[in-house]
């Protein structure tokens, strides 16, 4: 250690002005600067992967580790960022937290005298206070499989089928807004919250556009320190002393060098607990995810849209084969419906693409059911085809949304036609652009 504080030390003398803050304004003009203003850790960088803005507050944990053979700093907070230490005014701004948060900033010199891609290396972990217990045996009920219970005065429970509207109204949950703008609305439980025989502080939810059905993912970042310090493996044995889940299938993952995982599934519920960061980073290691999933389809909750105004069908197409619509993503978003019944007329219950001049939308459509879209929410349509070696094929149409972060939504999928034979066709029918995904980074 006297080796590297020596190190550290000719380096600042070496290369002082690496270690004196520009200006703000310099920063901020800067398009790979780091920086601190307002209490808040900003990094802007034309590769939007490495921005953030983060409240040093609200950091909980810090890391040296690499990606494509890149040194970054990782910060998990409110949301994860990854920070090049090679960004302008990184020496300054690492100072900086060292001093606010507590830890030797001898670890960067360390860091970049034995940088190695195979591994991570700790900065810092705050230290929280336990926010979760177990209940001994006859002191709850096993209600894991039907719900949770609200540890409010009245006791109230919830069952895993209450859906989103429903969950949402509880005076008990609180809406908390996004400090990035790509991040989701996040629900929060104001009181404790007993899943079995766990009793929960830490207790949420995200936003989702469909709310008649039930809440998709519950989850919780468990800190647990009055029996050991690593509480992965006591919190995992605790989650089985549920006697219903007794003939629960049982997946563990305990890999020394990455995440320690465990699932426990029944027919119609997943409880997933794993590490919350890399074993690697054992001081970190503190906090384990737990993540509840309902594995219940919901499809009768897919309704018929409703129309103010009547449809009316400037342009369409009709297409010909085995194609269906791509439906897997009906939890999440609200643009997938039953097919409306003037459009199944029109449509012989075959896959159909039509502009609505009205309401200004695009739709698409198989026999059941259709994914209609605002117009002006579509940047343009994609068709990719992968042929296998046994001589199968995948193809799909898919919209690219408009917005910088936005994902592809699959839309018609299939595995015996070639979608692109389609490709002339619908862009003489349909007045929307069809180009390749890869155009966006030429």
């Amino acid at each position: 250690m006297i080796n590297y504080l020596k190190l550290f030390l000719k380096r600042k003398n070496n290369k002082e002005i690496d270690n004196t803050s520009l200006d703000f304004l310099t920063l901020q003009n800067c398009d790979n600067a780091v920086f601190i203003l307002d209490n808040h850790l900003i990094s802007k960088n034309k590769i939007s992967y490495y921005n953030c803005n983060q409240n040093i507050d609200d950091i909980q944990v810090l890391y040296f580790t690499c990606i494509n053979n890149k040194p970054l700093l990782f910060i998990a907070g409110k949301h994860n960022s990854h920070i090049p230490t090679s960004s302008v005014n990184f020496l300054p701004t690492f100072l900086h937290l060292a001093e606010k948060l507590g830890f030797n900033p001898v670890l960067l010199t360390i860091f970049e005298e034995t940088f190695s891609c195979d591994r991570n290396m700790f900065v810092w972990a705050r230290k929280n206070p336990s926010n979760c217990k177990v209940l001994e045996q006859g002191k709850y009920a096993d209600t894991i499989l039907q719900g949770y219970e609200l540890q409010n005065q009245a006791k109230t429970f919830v069952s895993w089928e209450t859906p989103y509207e429903d969950v949402i109204a509880l005076d008990e949950v609180l809406v908390t807004q996004p400090s990035n703008e790509d991040d989701l609305i996040k629900y929060i439980f104001k009181v404790p919250v007993r899943i079995g025989n766990l009793v929960l502080n830490d207790f949420s939810f995200y936003d989702c556009h469909r709310k008649n059905i039930p809440v998709s993912n519950y989850f919780s970042y468990c800190e647990y320190k009055q029996v050991i310090n690593k509480p992965y493996a006591f919190l995992k044995n605790a989650l089985l002393e549920n006697k219903s889940l007794t003939n629960a299938s049982i997946d563990t993952e305990e890999d020394k060098t990455v995440i320690f995982s465990t699932k426990v599934k029944t027919e119609q519920l997943e409880f997933y607990f794993s590490n919350a960061y890399p074993v690697e980073l054992d001081a970190a290691n503190n906090k384990v995810f737990f993540l509840i999933t309902n594995l219940k389809e919901y499809l009768n909750t897919v309704i018929y849209p409703e129309y103010i105004l009547k449809l009316s069908i400037v342009n369409c197409t009709t297409l010909s084969g085995d194609i269906t619509l791509d439906i897997q993503t009906y939890k999440e978003t609200a643009h997938i419906y039953r097919v409306p019944t003037f459009i199944q007329e029109i449509s012989q219950n075959k896959p159909f693409i039509w502009i609505d001049d009205n309401n200004d939308e695009i739709g698409f459509s198989d026999d059941r059911y259709a994914h209609i879209i605002p117009l002006a929410e579509v940047k343009y349509m994609c068709i990719e085809t992968i042929e296998h070696s046994d001589g199968s094929i995948d193809s799909k149409l898919s919209i690219r949304p408009n917005g910088s972060n936005m994902e592809i939504i699959n839309i018609f999928t299939s595995k015996s036609v070639d979608l692109s034979k389609f490709k002339e066709q619908i862009k003489r029918d349909i007045p929307v652009p069809i180009q390749c995904p890869l155009d966006d980074y030429l």
